[in-house]
């Protein structure tokens, strides 16, 4: 046991890990010129080439095993962590069901507001947030060549900062500032209302990865809402579609 787990170990250690990302950048490139061109067909065709991939199911592995702030926190399994044998046991487990995966149920952790109420974290396990990163890597680049240029919400190589340097040079006072609005909107509660079957009329992917997101959504429904909203506390590739 001992000698297989040392095994496993430097195996896992072996992996040339900026290899495997130029490999998965080089595929999501071709997804999103495809879909650039209107060519859907070949960016699911290229899409399923993303979830075949070892290198695009290694990285998602290392991801959320060794990268993510969330990585310690546990899902309903209990599992905080996997061990280098059960990392390359996930991998073979995804490679066989990536087209057919079953989400188990979720963790659910109550974050306090500053209004003082609450809002409910929905934790996956690791296995889930695995087969989501992988499915992460094959939406992303689909969904980027559909996104306008000045999105900035859930969007890879984005955040609030890209947002804030373009109203700070278009309101100055030499861009005719004084002249232009910000118009701030609030829509509450947004990601628990919004609908399941809106996001699946709206998702690029090929049959087998929209019927892993459905499942997804259907793990996370509030009991008063089966048809809406999407669990907060995963990898975030619903999110990014839907933004």
């Amino acid at each position: 046991m001992i000698r297989r787990s040392i095994t496993a170990s430097e195996l896992w250690k072996s992996f040339k890990w900026k290899k495997f990302q130029k490999m998965l950048f080089r595929l999501q490139k071709r997804v999103y010129k495809a879909v650039s061109v209107g060519d859907k067909r070949k960016a699911r065709s290229l899409q399923k080439l993303i979830l075949k991939s070892q290198a695009a199911r290694l990285l998602a592995i290392r991801q959320v095993t060794q990268l993510n702030a969330g990585k310690k926190t546990a899902g309903i399994d209990g599992k905080a962590s996997l061990s280098f044998e059960e990392r390359l046991a996930l991998a073979e487990n995804i490679s066989l069901h990536h087209t057919n995966w079953k989400h188990q149920r979720l963790r659910e952790i109550p974050i306090p507001k500053k209004d003082g109420s609450t809002r409910m974290l929905k934790v996956p396990t690791m296995a889930d947030r695995a087969w989501q990163c992988l499915a992460k890597y094959a939406l992303e680049p689909a969904h980027e060549a559909t996104f306008h240029a000045r999105s900035y919400g859930f969007r890879s190589g984005r955040s609030a900062h890209n947002a804030q340097k373009f109203l700070f040079d278009n309101l100055r006072s030499h861009c005719n500032g004084i002249n232009k609005r910000v118009i701030e909107l609030d829509i509450e509660k947004y990601f628990d209302r919004i609908n399941h079957s809106a996001i699946m009329d709206n998702l690029i992917a090929p049959s087998g990865l929209k019927l892993g997101i459905w499942r997804c959504l259907k793990a996370g429904t509030n009991v008063g809402f089966p048809d809406q909203g999407t669990p907060q506390g995963g990898v975030g590739a619903l999110r990014s579609v839907q933004w």
